[in-house]
C-alpha cells in the first residue's frame, strides 16, 4: 500500500514513521510536509529534509520547556528523537559517518529528554554483558498496581534501542506489561560507537539481559520495585524476528515467543532473491558473485543495501555476508514455550514463516497473517499495526492472566 513516494524504499520507510503516530512519536501532517519537500530517491535530501525537522522540533521542545510547559516538551522531544532517526536511516553504509553519528546522537539524546514527560515511568540501564563491555539499554514501567509480566525487546537490523518505544513498548505497557529494551552487537551504538559488529549466537545476548531481570527481581530495585523473571517473554520484528527466535532455541528462561517474521534459516531468506547462477557462485564460493552483485546494485542504492549489511557484520565482500549468513540458523524444534508468530502480507523476508510455525513443537501457538486489504500488509505490518499489537498482547495476557 503506498502513502506517498513512488519509489518502495523511501514509502516503506515514510510508513514506518507515520504509523508512530498512533503513539504520539510523530504527526501525520508534519511527515506529509516532510515527504512533500524530498526529492524523490535522492538519500541526501532525505536526510536533510528529516534532519531539518528533527532539529525544530527539538527547538520547539527547548522553547515550551522553558514556559514550564513539560508535556508539550516531551511530546516534542519524542518526535523530534523519531525524526532523527529517520533521517540516518539511508545512511548506514558509512557506520561511523559524521552524517549518521551526527543524527543518531540526537536521536538518542531527543528521547531521553522526552522521559519524564512520557506516560509510563523509563530508566536508561547499562546491563553488564561481556568484561567492560555493557548493553544499552532501558526498562519500562507499566502503571498496572498487580505485578506485570516482562517482555523483552531487542533492536532490529537498523533500529536504535530508543525506538523501542514506538515500536511496540507503549502498547506492551498500556496492556500491563513491564518491557526491557536492549541493542547486542551489530546494533546502534555497539556497532557506531564500538564497532562491535553481529553474532548469531544471539542466546549469549540475551542470557545476561535475564540475569539482570532475575537480579532485579531479587533485589526489588527499580523506582516501582523488581521485575518479573517468572514470566518473560521475547518480541522480536523485523531481524527480531530471527534474533529472539535463536534465544528462545537456547534459553531455557524464555517463557513465551513472539516473532514477526519469524526466520530460522538468514542465508534461505537471502538465497530466495537471487538467481540459479548466482547460488551456484555461492556454492563454490566463487569472487565473481561479488561482481554479479555490484553491477546488478550499481551506484549509491546498491552500496546503501549492501555495505550497510556488509559493515554491519563487519565483512568485506558480499560474498563473504552471503557466505556468513548460512550460519544464522535456528533450531526451531528446540522452542519449547508457547509462540505468537506473524507477517504481514508482501514481506519479502516473510518467505519460511508459516513453515516455521508447523515446526513449532509447542501446540500452545499462534499464526497471524496481516493483509493489504486490511492496511495492515508489508514489512512489521506497515502504517497499519494496531491490530498486531491488540493480537500480541491480548495473545500474552491471556496466557498470563
Amino acid at each position: 500500500m503506498k502513502l506517498f513516494f513512488d519509489d518502495a524504499e523511501f514509502d516503506a520507510q515514510l510508513q514506518r514513521t507515520a504509523a508512530k503516530v498512533a503513539c504520539r512519536a510523530a504527526d501525520l501532517g508534519q511527515v506529509l510536509s516532510v515527504a512533500h519537500r524530498i526529492t524523490p530517491g535522492d538519500y541526501a535530501s532525505w536526510y536533510a529534509q528529516w534532519f531539518a525537522e528533527g532539529r525544530k522540533e527539538a527547538e520547539l521542545a527547548r522553547s515550551e520547556s522553558a514556559r514550564g510547559r513539560h508535556h508539550n516538551a516531551g511530546e516534542a522531544w519524542l518526535r523530534a528523537s523519531e525524526y532523527f532517526r529517520c533521517a540516518y536511516f539511508f545512511s548506514r553504509r558509512y557506520p561511523q559517518g559524521a552524517a549518521l553519528m551526527a543524527a543518531w546522537r540526537r536521536c538518542r539524546e531527543a528521547f531521553c529528554a522526552a522521559i519524564p514527560a512520557l506516560p509510563f515511568a523509563i530508566e536508561r540501564v547499562q546491563i553488564p554483558w561481556r568484561h567492560d563491555i555493557p548493553l544499552e539499554g532501558y526498562v519500562l514501567r507499566t502503571t498496572r498496581a498487580a505485578a506485570a509480566p516482562t517482555v523483552l525487546m531487542p533492536c532490529g537490523y537498523d533500529s536504535p534501542v530508543e525506538e523501542f518505544y514506538s515500536l511496540g513498548g507503549y502498547e506492551a505497557a498500556l496492556r500491563g506489561f513491564n518491557v526491557v529494551a536492549f541493542s547486542g552487537p551489530g546494533q546502534a551504538e555497539m556497532l557506531y560507537e564500538r564497532g562491535i559488529p553481529f553474532r548469531p549466537d544471539f542466546e549469549a545476548v540475551v542470557g545476561p539481559v535475564i540475569d539482570f531481570v532475575e537480579r532485579r527481581a531479587e533485589s526489588g530495585a527499580g523506582s516501582d520495585g523488581g521485575l518479573d523473571a517468572t514470566r518473560i517473554a521475547i518480541v522480536g520484528r523485523s531481524f527480531g524476528g530471527y534474533l529472539a527466535p535463536r534465544a528462545a532455541s537456547r534459553e531455557p528462561r524464555i517463557a513465551a515467543l513472539a516473532a514477526d517474521p519469524a526466520q530460522a534459516d538468514m542465508g534461505a531468506v537471502l538465497a530466495q532473491r537471487f538467481p540459479p547462477e548466482w547460488l551456484e557462485l555461492l556454492e563454490r564460493g566463487d569472487p565473481a558473485l561479488n561482481e554479479k552483485i555490484w553491477a546488478a546494485f550499481p551506484g549509491m542504492r546498491g552500496q546503501e543495501f549492501w555495505l550497510a549489511r556488509l559493515r554491519a557484520h563487519g565483512l568485506a565482500t558480499p560474498l563473504e555476508y552471503c557466505q556468513e549468513m548460512r550460519r544464522w540458523t535456528v533450531d526451531v524444534e528446540a522452542i519449547r514455550c508457547p509462540a505468537f508468530i506473524s507477517y504481514g502480507e508482501g514481506d519479502p523476508t516473510q518467505v519460511s514463516t508459516e513453515a516455521f510455525f508447523g515446526r513449532l513443537p509447542n501446540p500452545n501457538k499462534r499464526l497471524v497473517a496481516y493483509r493489504d486489504a486490511d492496511g495492515s500488509g508489508g514489512h512489521c505490518e506497515g502504517m497499519g499495526p494496531t491490530r498486531y499489537f491488540s493480537d500480541l498482547y491480548g495473545w500474552l495476557r491471556d496466557l498470563w492472566p
